[in-house]
C-alpha cells in the first residue's frame, strides 16, 4: 500500500502540481484547497506525511494548522513539510519548526528537492502502526 501524503494549499493549481510530482512518485495523495479546520480531518485520512503551505490565503493559518497539528496527540508524529514563499515569517518561527523536526521547502521549488524532502521526512518518521512492535535503531 503507498504511503499517503496530505497537501494542504489554497492554490488548486499547486495542489495540483504536488498531485501529479507526487503520484509519478508512487505516493497516495490527498489535497486540500483550504486549512483543516477540524484535526478530525487529518485523523480521518491518517497521511503519512502532510505538506502544508504556511499562509493560506493572507492569514498565517498555516502556522495556526500546524501548532493545532503538534499539539494533538494522535497528530503529532506525522512529519510535516511547509512548502511556502512566506519566507521571512518562516524565519522568524524556525527554531521552533527545528525543535518539531519540521522540514522547510521554500517556494518555488526544485521537483528534485521537493521529493527529496518528502523521502527524507518519510525515511525518519516515527513508526507509529500498532501492527508493528517497536525496534530500536
Amino acid at each position: 500500500m503507498p504511503q499517503c501524503i496530505m497537501v494542504i494549499n489554497d492554490t488548486q493549481e499547486i495542489l495540483e502540481l504536488f498531485r501529479a510530482i507526487l503520484t509519478d512518485e508512487g505516493y497516495s495523495v490527498e489535497v486540500f484547497s483550504y486549512g483543516i479546520r477540524d484535526i478530525a480531518e487529518v485523523k480521518r485520512v491518517n497521511p503519512d506525511l502532510i505538506i502544508l503551505d504556511y499562509l493560506i490565503g493572507a492569514e498565517q493559518y498555516g502556522w495556526q494548522t500546524l501548532q493545532k497539528l503538534k499539539m494533538t496527540r494522535e497528530t503529532a508524529d506525522i512529519p510535516i513539510l511547509v512548502c511556502t514563499a512566506a519566507l521571512q515569517q518562516v524565519r522568524e518561527i524556525e527554531g521552533w519548526l527545528t525543535a518539531k523536526g519540521i522540514t522547510v521547502v521554500p517556494k518555488p521549488f526544485d521537483i528534485d528537492d521537493l521529493v527529496d524532502a518528502v523521502r527524507k521526512a518519510l525515511e525518519h518518521a516515527p513508526d507509529t502502526s500498532a501492527t508493528q512492535p517497536a525496534t530500536k535503531r
